[in-house]
């Protein structure tokens, strides 16, 4: 028995790198997210990775939003809302002025093999790989390489 348990472990785990899915093996957690979905309102909480600008040389990113000790200045977040239609929003708004809302922007978006794109004729745009979708917590990535221009950042997001 104690073979077969362990036989049946190992195979669970070498589907999930096959897949690339993120989640785990347990029934209890694929019931918790099965029904997951971007339709909601997502707030940015972590911003990591690095950008590399022409003529300037490469920044690392690594935010805690809306507060970071090293930007302690930062002082804003933003969220984007997505609807079951495919139209959205995204909206900014500064911390240290009641969470005051700066920005407003509608916009449209798509998911297809497990990517978001917001298409260019949106103020925020982007086409970013869903990493991580759960009923709190989004996580996606995204890479630019654009005219000299690179960055490769992850963004976390937790639903409000």
């Amino acid at each position: 028995e104690m073979s077969a348990s362990l036989v049946g472990s190992e195979m669970c785990i070498r589907d999930r790198f096959a897949a690339v899915s993120f989640s785990a093996c347990s029934d209890d957690d694929k019931d918790d997210n099965k029904d997951a979905s971007i339709v909601g309102t997502w707030q940015i909480t972590r911003e990591v990775g690095y950008e590399i600008v022409p003529g300037e040389g490469k920044f690392d990113k690594d935010i805690t939003y809306p507060i970071d000790d090293v930007n302690d200045d930062y002082g804003f977040y933003y969220t984007y809302t997505f609807n079951e239609d495919g139209s959205g929003t995204y909206k900014s708004f500064n911390y240290y002025e009641n969470n005051q809302l700066q920005e407003e922007w509608p916009l449209k978006y798509s998911i297809s093999n497990n990517v978001l794109t917001i298409p260019q004729e949106y103020e925020y745009n982007g086409t970013f790989k869903i990493e991580q979708l759960t009923k709190t917590q989004l996580v996606l990535f995204e890479e630019i390489d654009d005219d000299g221009y690179k960055a490769a950042i992850t963004y976390t997001f937790k639903k409000i």
